[in-house]
């Protein structure tokens, strides 16, 4: 069977904590044995989720633990003036949010 992958486009913060559930009801729901790639990308507005990211900490750690891989855009990052020092362990950042999202599907 090939690899399950699933790719889930936060372009809004307020979709951000309902993400981070439904990629752990989907780790969880996923047989074992089975290889799978899921990854979170943040951009446009989405990536305001910094200006008060402790209420996702426990989420995000957990999806890290599993396996998830979440991204966030630098092109909107600097356009929304949110600075490197304030992101968790664990991150990646994209410099082009959109060529990323195209190259993933």
């Amino acid at each position: 069977m090939a690899d399950l992958k699933l790719l889930i486009h936060v372009p809004d913060s307020k979709r951000f904590e309902p993400v981070l559930k439904i990629t752990k009801n989907s780790v969880l729901a996923m047989e074992e044995g089975k290889n799978f790639k899921i990854r979170i990308f943040a951009n446009f507005e989405g990536i305001t989720v910094f200006n008060d990211f402790s209420r996702f900490e426990a989420l995000f750690r957990e999806a890290l633990e599993k396996g998830v891989k979440v991204y966030f855009c630098e092109d909107a990052l600097k356009g929304f003036n949110i600075f490197f020092k304030k992101f968790p362990k664990g991150e990646k950042i994209v410099s082009g949010g959109i060529v990323a999202l195209v190259e993933w599907q």
